[in-house]
């Protein structure tokens, strides 16, 4: 994200601020500050993604989906995208529905199991999708202008989160 030289607008607006450092205790008041700056730093941050992707047609979710096949040199079975994005198993369906007219993967019967569905990059999916891996965390790595160890201090604190 760019950096601006104005403050952001206040997420929450200050009359809900003031209404829960009235009410709630201090830490409580601490925490929920803490919930509204993520959020609005998630959206903000999917917002300069969703920008940078747009010139491929990829939103932040199909670009996630086209990462985790991109990991692999293999078919992935869709359960396994379902886990790794912690999604639902319709959003990964519509996510590869959309990709798979796009034509970046391919999407068949898994011949061991027919229940199951294979996922796999197409070449020109691999091609996109590395392009977007390189240019993404390149940008990103320019617009946070943090250093390695502050890097490493965010993903550390942010995963804290979600243990």
């Amino acid at each position: 994200m760019p950096r601006k030289t104005s403050a952001p607008p206040l997420v929450p607006p200050d009359f809900v601020r003031r209404r829960y450092r009235t009410v709630l205790p201090p830490g409580d008041a601490l925490a929920l500050e803490a919930l509204f700056a993520l959020r609005s730093g998630v959206q903000a941050l999917d917002n300069v993604v969703a920008r940078w992707l747009g010139d491929d047609a990829l939103t932040p979710g199909r670009w996630q989906v086209l990462a985790v096949l991109w990991s692999r040199d293999e078919p992935v079975p869709q359960r396994e995208i379902v886990g790794a994005l912690k999604v639902s198993r319709a959003n990964v369906s519509m996510l590869v529905d959309t990709l798979q007219k796009e034509g970046h993967i391919e999407a068949a019967p898994d011949p061991a199991d027919g229940r199951q569905v294979l996922v796999s990059l197409t070449p020109g999916g691999r091609a996109v999708t590395d392009r977007l891996m390189r240019e993404t965390a390149s940008k990103l790595r320019c617009s946070l202008a943090l250093d390695d160890d502050a890097l490493r201090t965010l993903t550390d604190l942010v995963m804290r989160l979600f243990r």
